[in-house]
């Protein structure tokens, strides 16, 4: 087996999506004897074999599930819609720059109530019909008309006489209430071609067929779409953007794989490029071998545990509090090696100039926690259930953590391990939703709107980002007030009132924003990892 044939074979297989862990390791191994590799340099040249064919292997244990660009939302999903639809604005960088995207040009009048979109007039979808005007008003009223995905962003700003028409490449959007951020949120509007979409509408206006097919204006179209093991898409030809299109890659491939040392012996061998969501003891691992870059910035998603605050013992507030002293953050962030930060709210400490920087981080404090327990309808202590995503370790440790504080205050801890559909629909009712949720907050735009709107207005209720059921009026005036006000001090004093009423409240235990443990080949350069706002393959380089 030649050098060529070897590498060659790594290409196929990463391709191929169907390579077992038992196979990969026989397969490196050829490929590193058929390079004349000592056992003590393994793999030393396949992590460049995808990078010369240009092809680009995302490693990850979370599928695909829905490429409708107004329904479909989650971490996984937005990489897929973005390679085969464009958006009006895109987001790119760390920092985090907005660019332009099929619109060249936004502007908000001064009191954020009227939004000017001027199209770029080469945008063109992938049947060669013009992106104009009405076709983004059709869009902008789909997505309102569907209200899933994405929509929460727009749904309570917008309706469907909001979008007009002014001419072919402009259009006016009077919001039914002011919303400062609402450029932010415009990489999350992405647009379909309205006759296409109209050719396959069936009884739910296209939703069905748009799980796995596309009609899209973006730069890739899909090859391959295959639930549980592999998704592909090939760069289309004809792609209207020429400014951006420099560097980017010929294929991108999404695969399945969902245990993290099958993923990281992929990475080794060169059959992937980027691994997410690795172990802790795989990611140390990596970090020792200089083929790879190892993420070491914290993310902008905090993780923590919903509380149930309208249904059983987590309805009260001394239980809560009790509940919030008892978790042992040290603790955890050293079960992750360190890879965390802590937090003193719902906002993470590095999200400037956002964050209520008065308010102290959250203790582990046995003795604030008795009194807390003491205070409330359960002195005598209680039985509650934890619920968390089957098959992330970590999260299981988080439980076992609070199962051990919980036990010295006669506090009765049921883990439950649960596929992530299945939490889901656990946290739309109070009635079904458990005590305890483990949840990763995800950072869509970068504005306190997006963290704060979419877990603790009362509006948003039902969602697995509103799990905790907080429902309270107050807090709703002021997160209304956050929207709509235009001048930056004013609203950082709002959203830093916000943030000490959540902690005030005990909503729910904040225990740390992320370091996310994604790994990647070194010719992707420092900035692979995305940082907020999305994944989007067309910042991903071999240049860097």
């Amino acid at each position: 087996m030649n050098t060529t044939a070897s590498l060659q074979a790594l290409v196929q297989a990463g391709l191929a999506g169907t390579t077992d862990r038992r196979s990969l390791v026989k397969l490196a191994g050829a490929a590193a004897a058929a390079a004349g590799l000592t056992t003590a340099t393994p793999f030393a040249q396949q992590s460049s074999a995808q990078a010369d064919q240009n092809i680009f292997i995302f490693g990850s244990g979370q599928d695909i599930s829905n490429l409708d660009p107004h329904t479909g939302s989650d971490y996984s999903i937005i990489w897929g819609q973005r390679a085969v639809y464009d958006a009006l604005m895109r987001y790119k960088g760390d920092p985090v720059e907005l660019l332009p995207g099929l619109a060249k040009e936004v502007t908000g009048s001064d009191d954020a109530t009227t939004w000017s979109i001027v199209l770029d007039e080469r945008a063109m979808f992938q049947d060669g019909s013009p992106v104009n005007a009405e076709a983004v008003r059709w869009n902008f009223n789909r997505m309102l008309s569907r209200n899933k995905g994405n929509a929460w962003m727009f749904a309570a700003v917008m309706d469907q006489e909001s979008a007009q028409v002014v001419d072919e490449q402009t259009l006016e959007v009077n919001l039914i209430n002011p919303f400062a951020p609402f450029d932010l949120i415009l990489p999350y509007m992405l647009i379909a071609n309205p006759a296409i979409v109209d050719e396959h509408a069936g009884d739910d206006e296209g939703e069905s067929w748009l799980l796995e097919n596309a009609a899209g204006s973006g730069p890739y179209e899909i090859t391959r779409f295959e639930p549980g093991n592999i998704y592909q898409f090939d760069r289309f030809a004809d792609y209207w953007n020429t400014d951006i299109t420099e560097g980017m890659v010929d294929t991108f491939v999404w695969r399945i794989i969902r245990e993290s040392s099958t993923k990281r012996i992929a990475l080794e061998s060169g059959e992937i490029q980027y691994g997410d969501t690795f172990s802790t003891e795989d990611i140390l691992a990596l970090e020792g071998d200089d083929r790879f870059i190892v993420n070491q910035k914290a993310s902008f998603g905090p993780f923590q545990l919903k509380m149930n605050n309208q249904v059983g013992p987590t309805a009260d507030l001394n239980v809560r509090k009790a509940l919030t002293a008892a978790f042992d953050y040290e603790a955890a962030i050293e079960s992750l090696s360190g890879r965390g930060e802590r937090m003193n709210g719902p906002l993470p400490i590095r999200f400037t100039p956002w964050n209520n920087e008065d308010l102290p981080l959250l203790e582990h404090n046995m003795d604030a926690a008795r009194e807390y327990l003491a205070a409330s309808e359960y002195p005598d202590g209680f039985d509650i259930e934890y619920v968390y995503v089957t098959g992330l370790a970590f999260e299981e440790t988080f439980g076992l953590i609070l199962l051990e504080k919980c036990a010295e205050l006669n506090i009765n801890v049921t883990m439950t391990p649960l596929v992530w559909p299945d939490m889901v629909a656990r946290a739309s009712s109070p009635e079904t939703m458990p005590g305890l949720m483990c949840v990763l907050a995800s950072s869509n735009y970068l504005d306190p709107d997006n963290f704060l709107w979419a877990q603790y207005h009362s509006s948003q209720a039902g969602s697995w980002s509103a799990a905790s059921w907080f429902q309270n009026e107050e807090l709703d005036a002021l997160l209304e007030q956050g929207r709509s006000t235009i001048d930056p001090d004013d609203r950082k004093a709002i959203y830093d009132q916000v943030q000490a009423m959540l902690v005030e409240n005990a909503t729910e235990i904040w225990m740390y924003s992320e370091t996310p443990n994604d790994a990647w080949v070194k010719e992707l350069g420092e900035n692979a990892r995305v940082l907020g706002g999305g994944g989007d393959i067309r910042n991903i380089s071999y240049k860097g």
